[in-house]
């Protein structure tokens, strides 16, 4: 490299990185827009004449025209000047905006050669065909049959189809009787989806009306089904066998029978009274069938009454009448061959009446509603002809055995466990009423009801406790009386001997006589806590108001008899007891 007397260029420079400067001569300094995106895609579009150059790009990239993102951006702000609607400005959005989330459905079919069986050599698989709008890609679906045998699914993947001649698929590829040539396989389009004809007729282009899927060999013969039911004969054999004696084109009345009565089937409940010694009334089931007028009748099987429960007693056959006219050959019971031997139709059976089942004498006892009904219909009788008799033996009263009495120890409840239960179970305790009612006492001032003379100064407090329902007695202690207060009666669950039930709340109140133990008690009065208790809790009492408790006082009369308190009674009265 050069340095004598000249200035450094950029040519005499080493060419590496640090000792090379590019001078920018530009004078503009703007972003370019050569190349843009059209569709989704980058591309080099020529400023000179951008509507030519936006056809032609669109023209190789087969874009199809009703797509909104194939209109030129000058088209489009001319027509948002023109009209200047929300469509207008709905018109410049790409088509992955204006067309997100909107398919083209179609349902076709095609046909796929089949040389690996006798029975078909060719079959239709269907297939549903999605077109998405935003970018114009398809893909094809296969509906699963269950044990097909066959692997179904997504048949073609989401992408855009190439046709033949190495174009796209477009819209206008689409409609009802088109034939899409795919990779290979022809796909025929034969319906599609109500938003799929709506699309159409929008865009000025409606469809034809749905074909049907053509039936392949293996599913016309699996799925075919008869018109009728007679069963064609083929002439030579029909000749062959009236030539050995077959009689033809008999039996048209049974049959006509059999068409319109068939599953018609009249039920009667019946019951055979055995006279033999230890014999006893077995209840049976009689079904009579209108199609073909057979009988027969089955047992009703009864727990523990040991027998082995055999289904029925007459299988279903003709019934005769009278089954000695079958004495010649017991063999041909129940065989219709002889017109000689009288059966038995539905005009012979009547609610109350008897029938003859080889030498067993059954009586209807009753009929369904179906069988009911179709008397009423056909034979003009009434609700009234088809009473409901006794079938079986009435059941025998059992003796009722009842509990021993109560011998005093332990709560009741606990002594009955053991003749309720061959294990005794533990009394259940009522623990909300423990818990609510805990400390909640009732207390009433008591006196003997027509007591001896020696008893009339005795005076009683009567505690009861809600929380478990049970009673207290205590006596007062009363100076030269001749008697030692204390407790009475030991707090425990007193009986009402009137009603057998134990006392409750509502038993006592001011003026209640109470029988316990032999003794009679009369509650002349209770504390303050007991009225207010009373007041506040009228839900318990049913009503009982404190008034109640006063008048009774005041108005204090047993068997019409005045009871006078004593000197020492009217000065307690004045006081609260406690």
């Amino acid at each position: 490299m050069s340095t004598t007397g000249s200035a450094p260029t950029t040519q005499n420079l080493p060419f590496l990185p640090g000792y090379r400067v590019d001078v920018d001569k530009r004078e503009r300094f703007h972003k370019t827009h050569r190349f843009d995106v059209n569709n989704g895609i980058r591309v080099d579009i020529n400023r000179e004449n951008p509507i030519t150059a936006a056809a032609e790009f669109r023209e190789s990239a087969g874009i199809h025209p009703m797509s909104i993102s194939a209109q030129s951006k000058e088209f489009q702000e001319s027509m948002d000047a023109k009209y200047a609607t929300p469509e207008a400005t709905m018109s410049r959005m790409p088509a992955w905006v204006a067309y997100d989330r909107k398919v083209l459905r179609f349902y076709g079919y095609f046909k796929e050669a089949v040389h690996a069986s006798s029975s078909e050599n060719w079959r239709v698989r269907k297939a549903v065909v999605y077109y998405y709008l935003e970018d114009d890609s398809m893909h094809i679906a296969e509906p699963k049959i269950e044990n097909s045998g066959i692997p179904q699914g997504v048949f073609v993947k989401r992408h855009r189809i190439p046709k033949s001649d190495n174009s796209y698929f477009t819209v206008d590829d689409l409609y009802i009787g088109a034939e899409l040539d795919i990779y290979g396989r022809v796909f025929r389009l034969i319906d599609c989806d109500a938003f799929t004809r709506e699309f159409y007729i929008s865009n000025g282009n409606e469809l034809s009306p749905a074909e049907r899927f053509p039936v392949d060999p293996f599913t016309k013969k699996h799925t075919y089904r008869p018109h009728t039911h007679h069963k064609l004969m083929n002439p030579l054999k029909e000749f062959m066998e009236a030539s050995l004696g077959k009689p033809m084109g008999i039996g048209i009345e049974n049959t006509q029978k059999f068409l319109t009565h068939d599953g018609k089937v009249l039920r009667f409940y019946a019951r055979w009274d055995d006279d033999k010694m230890y014999g006893e009334r077995r209840p049976y089931i009689l079904h009579y069938f209108l199609a073909d007028d057979t009988v027969e009748v089955q047992e009703i099987a009864a727990p523990n009454s040991g027998r082995d429960p055999f289904p029925s007693l007459l299988k279903r056959q003709k019934l005769p009448k009278d089954y000695s006219e079958y004495a010649p050959d017991l063999s041909r019971i129940g065989v219709d061959t002889d017109a000689k031997v009288r059966y038995y139709t539905d005009a012979d059976f009547r609610v109350g009446g008897y029938v003859n089942v080889y030498g067993r004498q059954l009586f209807l006892c009753g009929a369904d509603k179906f069988t009911q009904d179709y008397y009423i219909q056909n034979y003009g009788l009434s609700v009234n002809d088809f009473p409901r008799l006794q079938m079986n033996d009435e059941s025998e009263k059992l003796s009722s055995m009842s509990p021993p009495p109560y011998t005093g120890f332990g709560s009741e409840e606990d002594s009955l466990g053991s003749f309720l239960y061959l294990m005794p179970k533990v009394p259940k305790q009522d623990f909300k009423k423990l818990m609510e009612n805990d400390g909640i006492n009732l207390r009433y001032m008591a006196r003997f009801v027509n007591s001896a003379k020696v008893d009339r100064d005795r005076r009683f407090i009567v505690t009861y406790y809600l929380n478990n329902d049970t009673l207290s007695i205590f006596e007062k202690f009363e100076r030269n009386s001749g008697f030692i207060g204390g407790k009475f009666l030991e707090r425990a669950r007193v009986k009402n001997p009137n009603s057998g039930e134990f006392y409750k709340a509502t038993d006592l109140h001011v003026g209640a006589v109470l029988s316990i133990n032999q003794y009679v008690f009369e509650l002349m009065e209770c504390d303050e806590y007991t009225k207010k208790f009373v007041e506040n809790n009228q839900h318990i009492f049913k009503g009982q108001q404190a008034s109640a408790y006063a008048s009774a006082v005041a108005n204090n009369n047993h068997n019409n008899t005045k009871i006078r308190p004593s000197s020492q009674e009217s000065k307690e009265q004045t006081t609260q007891f406690s």
